[in-house]
């Protein structure tokens, strides 16, 4: 075998290899958010034989109905999660050049007032200046803030959650972090919704890491190469983009 051939052997071996790997981890992510979907239906159908129950309360109805209420609703957004993950592996993102520092400012600091509230404190750090990106608005927003609520959630008054953002090479990198939370275990709707963040930050050709001690989530994506762009691409801004 020439070594041109072997050298392209090899390089659609990795590809397959990496599809494998990233087709294991989408079903991974299906079967870990049927799980969550199964744990409030299981709630319900419990309620719904208990509610049968003749004699019951005015009480114990209400609360039934209360219980049925709350489930039915952890359903819904459960269940709405899946269709997002689903719909992120099947249709490519619509890539467009977007100034990182003017679409974070709003968020952050309607964030931040809600952390506060909570006696949860936000340091923020976003240079002025950051090359624009080619990503999808609505994926890397739902990304960004399926993080920071996560990460509130398991903060506590008095803790400080870190939001970076810094270039790295031709990427940008947001990091959110708290570095007082350690060893925390997500449960299955937590998995779920960082499942979410991580297709759609890979849909859009970025990288996701995630590490729980202390707890810490890097989202990277790429900058926009002006120069590997026709006139024809840069109108359809398309996700499928050479990048450097």
């Amino acid at each position: 075998m020439s070594s041109a051939m072997h050298s392209a052997t090899q390089g659609t071996g990795s590809s397959t290899a990496a599809e494998g790997d990233e087709l294991a981890a989408f079903y991974a992510h299906l079967a870990n958010g049927l799980h969550a979907m199964a744990q409030p239906l299981t709630i319900l159908r419990s309620v719904m034989v208990a509610s049968s129950v003749s004699g019951l309360t005015a009480i114990d109805h209400r609360r039934y109905l209360d219980i049925s209420s709350d489930q039915v609703e952890r359903a819904c957004v459960l269940f709405h999660s899946l269709q997002q993950l689903v719909t992120a592996k099947q249709v490519q993102a619509e890539c467009a050049p977007v100034d990182l520092s003017r679409l974070l400012a709003p968020v952050v600091e309607d964030q931040k007032e809600i952390l506060q509230a909570s006696g949860i404190d936000m340091n923020v750090v976003i240079p002025d200046a950051l090359p624009p990106m080619l990503a999808d608005m609505d994926r890397t927003l739902q990304a960004l803030f399926a993080v920071l609520k996560i990460t509130a959630s398991v903060s506590s008054p008095g803790d400080v959650i870190e939001l970076q953002v810094s270039p790295r090479n031709e990427s940008v990198e947001l990091v959110i972090q708290n570095r007082n939370v350690h060893s925390w275990r997500l449960n299955s709707s937590e998995r779920l919704s960082l499942a979410l963040a991580e297709v759609n930050i890979r849909s859009q050709q970025g990288q996701y890491e995630f590490a729980e001690d202390p707890l810490r989530v890097s989202m990277t994506l790429p900058v926009q190469d002006i120069n590997s762009l026709s006139s024809n691409d840069a109108s359809q801004g398309a996700c499928a983009l050479q990048f450097h």
